[in-house]
C-alpha cells in the first residue's frame, strides 16, 4: 500500500505532467476608460507585473493624428481617405522596456514600463502627445475609414505580443499562459469582445486634468508640429499649454465626442469590472487588476490586502 506521501507526490506529477502536455490559451485583458484615466500607465504595469504583451492602443490612433498634422488635415472630410490610405500602410512598433518607478507609502516601488512608438522607424513617443494631437485625435478617431485602418493594426500588434509573452515564458513559471494586456476605449467592446478579464477605469474629471497637466508639463520642449505645406519655415512656434481646469474642460468635450461617436462609441461593456481610480494609489490599481486576472487564471492573488 502506498503512502499518502507517496500518493501526493504522484499526483503532483502527474498535474504537472498535465500541465505541459495541455495547450497554452493565451489570456487578454482589455482596459477602458475616458482620456487621461490612467489606462496606458496602468496596463503596462499590468503587462510588467503579470509578464504579458502590452498594446497601446492611443498610440496608433495618435501616430494617425500626428500624420494628418503633418500633411496639413485637420478636418475629417477632405482628405480623410488619404489619411486611412496613410496609416494603412504606415508601420506602427510599440517597444516595451522596464524604466520608472511609482513611489508609494504602502507599497514600495512599482515597475511602470516605458513605451517607445515607432512610426515607420522613427520614434515619435514625445511627438505625439503635444497639445495639437491632443485636440485632434478625437476628431480623427471617430472616423469610421480610420478606425478600420487601426483595427487591423491592433490585431496585428496584440497577435505579436501574445507570441512574444508565450515564447518568453517558462514551462514552470506558475503555469501561467501567455497573454496580452490592451487599453484604449472600445477594446472591451469591439477589438476583443471574448476579452477574458474586461476593465473600465474612470476617475472624476479634474483628477484626469492634473494627470494630463503632469503629462504635457514634461513635454513642454516639444515644439508644435510644423505643417507639412510650410517646408521653409525655419522652426515651429514654442506649444501653448492650457491650464487644469481648461484641461477639464477639453478632458469633459472629448469625453462627449467619445461617448456619442457613431463608431464603436466609449461604453462599459457589460462583464467589464468598474474601477474608479480617483482615491486609488497607482499601486492598488495595478494589484487590484493583477489580482483579478490570478484568480480568473486559477492561480493564488498575491495583494489581495490592497
Amino acid at each position: 500500500m502506498l503512502s499518502i506521501y507517496t500518493r501526493i507526490a504522484r499526483r503532483q506529477l502527474l498535474r504537472q505532467t498535465t500541465h505541459r502536455l495541455l495547450p497554452r490559451r493565451d489570456f487578454t485583458i482589455a482596459i477602458d476608460g475616458p482620456a487621461a484615466s490612467g489606462k496606458s500607465s496602468t496596463a503596462r504595469a499590468v503587462a510588467q507585473e503579470l509578464g504579458f504583451g502590452y498594446i497601446d492602443s492611443g498610440s496608433i490612433y495618435r501616430c494617425a493624428t500626428l500624420l494628418a498634422l503633418r500633411q496639413n488635415i485637420t478636418d475629417t472630410g477632405e482628405g480623410i481617405g488619404s489619411l486611412a490610405d496613410l496609416i494603412s500602410h504606415a508601420k506602427v512598433d510599440i517597444k516595451v522596456r522596464p524604466s520608472k518607478s511609482h513611489q508609494t507609502p504602502s507599497l514600495g516601488r512599482l515597475a511602470v514600463p516605458d513605451v517607445q512608438v515607432l512610426l515607420d522607424g522613427e520614434d515619435v513617443s514625445r511627438e505625439i502627445r503635444t497639445p495639437e494631437v491632443n485636440r485632434l485625435v478625437a476628431k480623427i478617431a471617430s472616423d469610421s475609414s480610420i478606425r478600420e485602418a487601426v483595427l487591423h493594426i491592433q490585431r496585428k500588434l496584440a497577435a505579436d505580443a501574445e507570441s512574444r509573452s508565450t515564447t518568453s515564458r517558462s514551462v514552470d513559471a506558475e503555469d501561467m499562459p501567455g497573454g496580452v494586456v490592451m487599453d484604449g476605449r472600445d477594446i472591451g467592446t469591439t477589438i476583443f469582445p471574448g476579452a477574458e478579464l474586461k476593465i473600465y477605469l474612470d476617475a472624476s474629471a479634474m483628477a484626469r486634468a492634473i494627470r494630463r497637466w503632469d503629462e504635457m508639463n514634461q513635454m513642454k520642449d516639444v515644439p508644435v508640429q510644423k505643417p507639412a505645406h510650410d517646408p521653409e519655415a525655419s522652426a515651429a512656434p514654442a506649444a501653448v499649454y492650457p491650464s487644469v481646469e481648461e484641461i477639464a474642460r477639453e478632458l469633459e468635450a472629448r469625453d462627449y465626442a467619445d461617448i456619442n461617436r457613431e463608431n464603436s462609441p466609449l461604453r462599459i461593456a457589460p462583464d467589464a469590472v468598474v474601477i474608479d481610480n480617483t482615491n486609488l494609489t497607482f499601486a492598488q490599481q495595478v494589484y487590484t487588476i493583477t489580482d483579478l486576472a490570478r484568480e480568473r487564471m486559477g492561480l493564488e492573488p498575491k495583494h489581495s490586502d490592497c
